[in-house]
């Protein structure tokens, strides 16, 4: 890779320079492919440079560009007889590539006033579709590029120079480390049978494994990811680093806390909950407790089963608890899903699913400590920072 490094704020205008990086090598764009590139307004230098650069490859580029008041008024002015599945959808599945990057600028002004029911209505819309069946099946690999807002940062409270060098250079982290620790932890997770997270807040719970798929994001999707049938196989974030996959939906127990995060905007503070047959009971929180209840109780019960687990590989991505910022990739962070995973390989089918961000974690597999204290155990990433030269795995 190498393309980014953390050499200040102008390589977040560099916008060229990470067009070929998510072009030639995160998404190995060939001669006659055809690249649907996706977001919204406030990305369009960048949509704008990965499309030349897929031209440029010999790709055949489409850009599909929203905005954030017309994502809002389909949100809040669409009729309800009209929330269908989107027919975009069926062009994305006989794409070869999709580039995607945010569609919302303020996703919290964008959300804001949505009610629960009419949430999960294009929720369920979209999952009676079927076209999550139909991912694994199509030819389609996928890029996910973060893009940093000011308006996140704003909500957030965020310094935006400092988050948005952060993002950048993670996008150019050294993912030939990233993907040795991704293959190590991939091995150990395969073979386990039992997962325990703890955290200094109060998580204790164990669930099981279930012999599921394991997927390894390290930034790059090869030439051997895009043979893979199930389509997170051909998937990459940018930035990169995560593993990650579905648990046995009944099998969670004990008490999950998590850290500070968001829903619909407003913050979830405080948060815990009591876990038995693998279903989140006992929800209480110092802030958001009701909002989460009236939130997923819109869906079916299988939207309150854990069901999916990650753990983040990318060392330069650095989470701020108290404020509420948990990347994913961060290396250490450690998120427990509940609802859907059927793309991972699990059994649960709810249209609806929330992610809890689990502060300090130490996940031990079948005894064996994989993450302390929200830190890697392996010492090889300790040392990954942005590279100067192009790697593949």
């Amino acid at each position: 890779m190498g393309l980014l490094l953390a050499a200040g704020p102008v390589c977040g205008q560099n916008y060229e320079q990470m067009a070929k990086q998510i072009v030639n090598t995160s998404a190995g764009v060939k001669a006659g492919d055809a690249v649907i590139i996706t977001g919204g307004k406030h990305t369009l230098p960048l949509m704008e440079a990965v499309a030349v650069e897929v031209a440029r490859t010999g790709g055949q580029p489409t850009m599909m560009m929203t905005t954030d008041k017309v994502e809002r008024t389909i949100n809040m002015e669409m009729p309800e007889a009209a929330i269908m599945p989107e027919k975009s959808n069926n062009w994305m599945l006989q794409a070869d590539v999709l580039i995607s990057l945010p569609q919302n600028e303020d996703s919290r002004a964008v959300m804001d006033g949505m009610s629960p029911a009419r949430n999960a209505k294009f929720a369920q819309v979209n999952a009676e579709s079927g076209f999550t069946q139909k991912l694994d099946a199509s030819k389609l690999r996928g890029v996910f590029v973060s893009y940093p807002s000011k308006s996140f940062a704003a909500n957030q409270q965020l310094d935006f120079a400092g988050y948005e060098q952060m993002v950048w250079a993670g996008i150019g982290t050294d993912y030939a480390a990233v993907a040795a620790q991704a293959q190590q932890l991939k091995q150990v997770l395969s073979a386990g049978k039992k997962m325990r997270v703890t955290s200094p807040s109060g998580t204790d719970l164990t669930l099981q494994l279930g012999a599921r798929p394991v997927f390894a994001d390290d930034g790059v999707v090869s030439a051997t990811d895009q043979q893979e049938k199930l389509v997170y196989n051909r998937t990459a974030r940018l930035p990169g680093g995560l593993i990650y996959g579905s648990v046995d939906e009944t099998s969670a127990t004990g008490t999950l806390a998590a850290a500070t995060g968001t829903l619909t905007g407003k913050p979830l503070k405080g948060f815990k909950a009591d876990l038995q047959g693998g279903k989140l009971t006992n929800v209480r929180a110092d802030a958001g407790a009701e909002t989460f209840q009236q939130w997923m109780g819109a869906y079916d019960a299988a939207a309150m089963q854990i069901s999916t687990f990650s753990i983040g590989l990318n060392p330069v991505m650095k989470p701020q608890e108290d404020k509420g910022y948990n990347p994913s990739t961060a290396a250490g962070m450690v998120y427990l899903g509940i609802g859907d995973n059927e793309l991972q390989g699990g059994q649960n089918k709810s249209a609806g699913g929330y992610s809890f961000a689990i502060a300090n974690a130490t996940v031990e597999i079948d005894g064996k400590a994989i993450v302390r204290n929200g830190q890697l155990v392996s010492s090889s990433m300790a040392s990954a920072t942005p590279m100067r030269k192009k790697a593949r795995k």
